[in-house]
């Protein structure tokens, strides 16, 4: 049994080495994507004239909602024609066409479901990071925050809910039920009578089987596509491994019907449930950008748990078009307020991986969710970062519980994990907050999780931090555990963020900026002026960097970055396996660390080898690009609107700011980071 089960699994690694191997070998498709200057009629001429021809796929003729780009393929080369690397010379033959404003040859992206190893073995001691007397602090915090919630009505189960729901008892993150000492609140938001009618959510995946008997009455059409095979049925693709359950499972945490002695109750349980096939097959920037863009009029929430590659070694993100869908989303979307894109943090931690070299999860247009354990413990899997915004339930240790789901074959399952359960949870909850008030905008619903995530049950980990605007962030949680109670009671007051603004700012200062070796620093200063009139921001959402960087070896580089209020945040930690060359060209670094923050005065960027192993650096480009809003809105409309319970023990949790130290020591720079979390 343990021979034939073996021989099972060195077949499904070959399988998955020798997909990958092709993967990358037959990358580049005969498929360009071009802005033509032009109609139809224009296009069709420009690419005669160019030996194309223009592809006659309703789908992708013109993308919905795209002026002007157009599908173009090279009539010299076989229809499915592959290439290991780019054709430069019929590049070259598009850029010098004057109609051509750009053009992007397609290429088959690597693109992983946000699955996990199985877990590490449980540590041989029973040792906690925190000492017992810490601990006993921990849990009258607790009590206490248990009994200022109940005073204000946050706490009270007015409605014991039972279902005949086989899975039902295994749901833990829904209700604690002894399980776990804090839960998102959904039972309660239950009880206030919002359950996520009238909210459509679909899933970009690999498939979804629609007439599974615990999603069916739930399935909405109208959210769904395969992209991957161009029809209307997102039904995943069956084989011997069920390979393709990973979007099933998703949608059952968002939408499993409830009393219906089957599965469990999805979070959000009258919501309508949608599924986009796209991962089961060539994923080219024109598959995600159909898939991002897809009825984003009549979707409300697109929920995605996948990315590039996790391995510690990827940089990568959404080409062009994909990122025009992106944006086309938060602008078009909901009817101009904006499409909502939850996307899960990434599965790398084991690998040492950093979530900011992935472009979805640093987008400032989606959500980042990471995961938190049952036990309030960052899993081992997770990635740490400055992007991601918030946390929601997922697997965790040895012991730890999974999720209980809708799997394929009608069946169901306890064995959902990873970030990619913990994103269509955070999903569910969002459409109970949209279910509320359905007016809120993408910039609101950030707003709302900013203000209500709860660090509380987090404080067993390391790295919390209060920045100059009072909130505590964590590179591991964002703001915290994402309460859906508290988003809804809030969402039902709110008061709209007024207009976003965006300054781009140059260095003022740039030192040692051509090379740095043997561990020296590259420090560049930023300057914003009081009343500076092309900079109007008073109060900060997103802070990005903006660089271009040569490296011997991406994976020794690390940044980090101070605000003129002293609030550190950690852009790049450095990545073992990530022995590229190719460095960081027009990447965004995104920190929310300092949300709410104001930004007049000096920003600090330090970038360093983090080994003595004479590593090049050097830095072509850096600006620096600020979010933020003139006005206060939202929570900042009442600021200070966070209020913290126990002030002593937040202190003894959370690190102190960093004002003062030698930035010329790369010596103390070492020791800095090796403290730092």
């Amino acid at each position: 049994m343990i021979s034939w089960l073996n021989s099972i699994i060195c077949l499904v690694v070959l399988l998955a080495i020798n997909l990958n191997a092709v993967a990358s070998e037959e990358n580049y498709q005969n498929i360009w994507a071009v802005k033509i200057d032009g109609d139809v009629y224009k296009a069709k001429d420009v690419a005669r004239r160019n030996n194309f021809e223009l592809i006659q796929k309703a789908r992708f003729l013109v993308l919905d909602g795209f002026d002007n780009i157009y599908i173009l393929r090279r009539k010299d080369l076989p229809e499915n024609h592959r290439m290991k690397r780019q054709t430069i010379e019929h590049d070259q033959i598009l850029k010098n066409d004057s109609s051509i404003i750009w053009s992007e040859q397609q290429r088959s992206a690597i693109r992983v479901k946000r699955t996990i190893l199985p877990p590490p073995p449980p540590p041989a001691s029973n040792k906690t990071k925190r000492s017992s007397s810490f601990n006993d602090k921990l849990r009258n915090l607790w009590d206490t925050t248990q009994q200022f919630m109940f005073s204000f009505g946050m706490n009270q189960n007015k409605v014991l809910h039972q279902f005949n729901d086989e899975l039902w008892p295994s749901q833990w993150h829904i209700h604690s039920s002894g399980f776990s000492r804090f839960d998102h609140g959904i039972t309660r938001v239950w009880d206030m009578g919002f359950t996520g009618k009238g909210i459509v959510v679909s899933i970009l995946d690999d498939g979804l089987e629609w007439n599974h008997s615990d999603l069916q009455a739930n399935y909405d059409h109208n959210a769904s596509y395969d992209m991957n095979d161009d029809d209307p049925d997102p039904t995943p693709r069956y084989d011997m491994f069920n390979s393709n359950s990973h979007g099933t499972r998703c949608a059952g945490v968002v939408s499993m019907i409830p009393q219906n002695k089957k599965c469990g109750v999805g979070a959000a349980y009258h919501a309508r449930i949608g599924g986009i096939r796209c991962l089961d097959g060539d994923v080219s920037d024109i598959v995600e950008a159909n898939s991002l863009a897809f009825r984003n009029e009549y979707i409300d929430i697109y929920s995605a748990s996948w990315g590039p590659s996790d391995d510690g070694m990827t940089v990568d993100g959404p080409k062009i078009l994909a990122q025009m869908a992106l944006e086309r989303g938060i602008t078009h979307g909901r009817k101009g307020r904006g499409n909502i894109y939850v996307w899960a943090s990434g599965n790398g931690g084991s690998r040492g991986d950093n979530c900011n070299c992935d472009g979805y999860v640093s987008s400032i247009y989606t959500i980042s969710i990471n995961s938190v354990s049952e036990s309030g413990r960052f899993p081992w899997y997770a990635e740490k970062c400055s992007s991601t915004l918030a946390a929601a339930f997922s697997s965790g240790a040895f012991s730890d519980k999974k999720i209980a789901t809708t799997d394929i074959h009608n069946t169901c399952t306890r064995e959902h994990s990873g970030t990619s359960a913990a994103a269509p949870l955070a999903a569910a909850i969002l459409a109970l907050v949209l279910e509320a008030n359905p007016n809120l905008t993408w910039r609101d619903i950030q707003h709302l999780i900013v203000c209500t995530s709860e660090f509380s049950p987090l404080l067993d980990e390391r790295g919390w931090r209060k920045n100059g605007a009072g909130f505590l962030f964590n590179s591991r949680f964002g703001f915290g555990l994402l309460m859906a109670e508290s988003l809804v009671r809030m969402a039902t007051r709110w008061d709209p963020v007024p207009e976003k603004y965006i300054c781009v700012i140059q260095p003022k200062q740039l030192f040692q900026q051509q090379v740095s070796t043997n561990g020296d620093i590259i420090r560049v200063y930023f300057l914003l002026q009081q009343n500076q009139p092309d900079c109007p921001i008073e109060f900060l959402e997103h802070v990005q960097i903006k660089i271009t960087l040569e490296t011997s070896k991406r994976g020794n580089t690390r940044m980090f970055m101070f605000s003129p209020q002293d609030t550190l945040s950690v852009l790049m930690y450095p990545r073992i396996k990530d022995n590229s060359m190719d460095g960081f060209h027009n990447w965004n670094l995104t920190s929310v660390h300092y949300w709410g923050e104001k930004p007049i005065g000096l920003w600090r960027l330090y970038i360093q080898n983090s080994q003595k192993d004479k590593s090049v650096l050097q830095l072509n480009n850096v600006q620096l690009i600020l979010h933020g809003v003139r006005q206060p809105g939202g929570c900042f409309k009442h600021h200070p609107f966070r209020r913290y319970l126990n002030e002593d023990l937040i202190s003894q949790v959370t690190q102190a700011p960093f004002a003062e130290f030698d930035e010329n020591s790369p010596q103390q720079f070492d020791n800095f980071f090796d403290n730092y979390e």
